[in-house]
């Protein structure tokens, strides 16, 4: 039987979008089909909504829909917890993805990080500073791709969806005012850095005067008119808000409508993939999906299926379509611990203007340029937070002695949130064989699929990273005059944060990895999986940029394979 088109996509965030433009211009036909719904930018005007996006979650999946599943080991009985937001908010699922045409690029908030290189040698590199004891009950392992490697695909990244910042290191050469840590790079950013927030100079001041080195934080927001697209306005709803005048690196405004120019795209929203469809040679034929608006089950046949979305459902299909990677579907879980980090200053600092990433960083202690610290093997950046904090946020991040109704509360609000300013740091978690996700036999979802399961708690590795972190953060504090300061619990409540990955680690040996190098399943040559279920291990900066990095080496190793050509410049 003829497939219908030559690939089909599932999910249309950063990678599906990557691979839509990039198979779309090489001549393939292309359905993406995407659970949520397509936005338009009228759906953005007003979007200055704390009610709306914060307390509602309007671009966010619900666990009626969507459920997932939480236990904290394997012998315990999962439960179903609602989705919170706000860093001290109580429950085990922290910040949601977004679901729509342009997935998580909608919402993000937009730090645009590349890996160190010492990220893609984890487990080596621990190993040479304190032995193999250092990485006893992990499943650590190095990456079988280097920075050299990837490095033409974060370039074309940052080029393809805008970026700004200041480079530290090109060629090899150290560059004034950039981040004298990172990798070397071929060019600077496309665009110079965004306006830093109020508080920005005290951090910088402070940092420097403690001998550390600041530099501003790399954005995936428009610091000046790029490519057609506005300037940011410095609105201050940005991290977990939509973008009014197009100025994030939203793929709705860049890599879609040049996808969809071709006129080899094709995009089905509202369509609900629930199983990779596979022939009596175990090779991927096509994928069954939910019609949201007829309610009606459907079927796309397709030469190539691509699954594109968050790492945790990429991994929910993958199981739900029998292919288990050895075992490896679902294993070797990663997230973030954010170690939030408040102060209340004796000067303003409008938290409320501009978007949070307009902020600097010190990357003194990231990955292995940790301090010596007992028991913290991996270090993390502090990243200061300057914007994009409003009102009932605000409230959800108030110290614990302060009442969240009354006089007293008014007052506090009135004299200390326009003085707010916070840090955070992400302390990464290691894979490990006790944590992982797999189908929950008992809780399914509206359509009777099962739901995710999550089997996660934080071990004494990640509390001591986070400790460790917050020492440093006390110290800038001081220096920067703080009045008051409190923190999340070094265990936080949460165990999603957006930044999880591992969930299909790429590696080339199929007994112990489940997607190749350029993400293809070991199991079924035809099926790719990509996006940051790829990541073997993980560093302590946002994954985005590294996933639109990643989604561009796959597709360009696929155009290659295929005699379609290979690219690796913009354009």
């Amino acid at each position: 039987m003829p497939s219908d088109y030559d690939m089909v996509i599932v999910g249309l965030g950063p990678a599906g979008s990557v691979m839509a433009r990039e198979m779309a211009r090489a001549g393939l036909r292309v359905l993406a089909l995407e659970k949520g719904p397509a936005y338009t930018a009228e759906d953005f005007t007003l979007k200055h909504d704390e009610i709306r996006y914060h307390v509602r979650l309007q671009l966010s999946p619900d666990v009626v829909q969507d459920p997932i599943t939480w236990r904290p080991r394997a012998t315990e009985r999962a439960r179903v917890l609602p989705w919170a937001v706000g860093p001290l908010h109580l429950g085990p699922l922290f910040l949601p993805p977004t679901t729509g045409v342009g997935g998580g690029s909608i919402h993000w908030a937009a730090w645009a990080w590349r890996q160190r290189e010492a990220d893609f040698r984890m487990r080596s590199a621990i190993v040479e500073r304190f032995g193999e004891a250092a990485v006893e009950g992990t499943t650590l392992v190095d990456w079988p791709i280097t920075y050299q490697d990837l490095e033409p695909y974060y370039e074309l990244a940052e080029q393809e969806i805008g970026v700004s910042g200041r480079a530290g290191n090109i060629d090899g050469q150290l560059q004034e005012g950039g981040n004298p840590f990172e990798a070397p790079r071929k060019r600077d950013y496309p665009m110079p850095p965004l306006r830093p927030g109020a508080a920005d100079e005290l951090f910088v001041k402070a940092c420097r005067k403690l001998g550390l080195h600041p530099f501003p934080a790399p954005a995936a927001i428009n610091s000046v008119e790029y490519r057609g697209r506005s300037a940011c306005t410095y609105c201050g709803f940005c991290r977990d808000y939509p973008c009014h005048v197009g100025a994030k690196a939203t793929t709705t405004t860049s890599l879609i409508p040049e996808a969809l120019a071709t006129g080899n795209l094709e995009i089905r929203p509202l369509s609900r993939v629930f199983r990779v469809d596979r022939d009596g040679q175990g090779r991927a034929v096509g994928v069954s999906y939910y019609d949201l608006v007829s309610r009606r089950e459907r079927a796309v046949r397709a030469e190539w299926v691509v699954l594109a979305a968050y790492a945790l459902e990429n991994a929910r299909l993958l199981l739900l379509s029998g292919v288990d990677g050895n075992g490896h579907v679902g294993r070797h879980y990663m997230t973030h611990n954010y170690g939030w980090f408040t102060a209340i200053l004796p000067e303003a600092t409008n938290p409320f203007m501009g978007p949070a990433v307009a902020a600097s960083v010190v990357d003194d202690f990231t990955s292995e340029l940790v301090r010596d610290q007992e028991g913290v093997v991996w270090g993390t950046p502090i990243i200061g937070f300057t914007g994009d904090v409003q009102p009932i946020e605000a409230v959800h991040g108030m110290p614990a002695d302060v009442p969240r109704f009354g006089q007293r509360f008014k007052d506090w609000l009135r004299e200390n949130y326009r003085r707010l300013y916070s840090m955070y740091s992400q302390t990464p978690t290691f894979p490990r064989p006790e944590f992982f996700c797999d189908l929950d036999p008992e809780v399914k979802d509206p359509f009777g699929q099962p739901a995710l399961r999550l089997t996660h708690d934080w071990v004494e590795h990640d509390l001591k990273g986070v400790q460790g972190a917050a020492r440093i953060k006390h110290r800038i504090a001081r220096e920067m005059g703080a009045l008051e300061v409190w923190e999340a619990p070094y265990a936080p409540p949460y165990h999603i944060s957006t930044h999880e990955l591992g969930t299909h680690r790429m590696g080339d040996d199929p007994r112990s990895s489940v997607v190749d190098r350029f993400g293809r399943c070991h199991q079924c040559p035809n099926l790719l999986a990509i996006g940051g279920g790829m990541f073997p291990t993980y560093g302590s900066y946002n994954p985005t940029l590294t996933i639109f990095a990643l989604a561009f080496w796959a597709a360009d190793h696929l155009r290659a394979e295929l005699k379609l050509g290979s690219a690796v410049t913009s354009g």
